[in-house]
């Protein structure tokens, strides 16, 4: 199962949804939590902000859970139609990743 963290560093957990240039994506599997890549938004400027939350949608729609330090309420509803659990935090990225681990069931 594949979960989408929003950092700048990947360190932290420091970036809101629909701002965020990046998505760290980690694999998660029994115990262990994998680094798999980095998914980043085109260079592009959008000024709308619905084009910019939901050109981070493109971004992680194959995973079933995005950590993120804010989300608004559409991207949030939009999300969760497509079975992808959105979750707020403001922590360590390891700390998140291993959390969510924890409460998602893993196939």
């Amino acid at each position: 199962m594949k979960i989408a963290v929003a950092s700048t560093d990947g360190n932290v957990v420091d970036l809101h949804f629909g701002d965020t240039n990046q998505f760290f994506i980690f694999n998660i599997k029994s115990n262990e939590n994998e680094f798999e890549e980095i998914r980043k938004k085109t260079d592009i400027t959008l000024e709308d902000h619905t084009e910019r939350w939901r050109s981070s949608i493109d971004l992680i729609d194959d995973c079933k859970a995005v950590i993120c330090r804010k989300i608004g309420k559409e991207p949030h509803i939009e999300l969760r139609k497509m079975g992808i659990k959105a979750i707020s935090l403001d922590c360590k990225v390891k700390d998140a990743v291993k959390e969510c681990s924890k409460h998602l069931k893993i196939d």
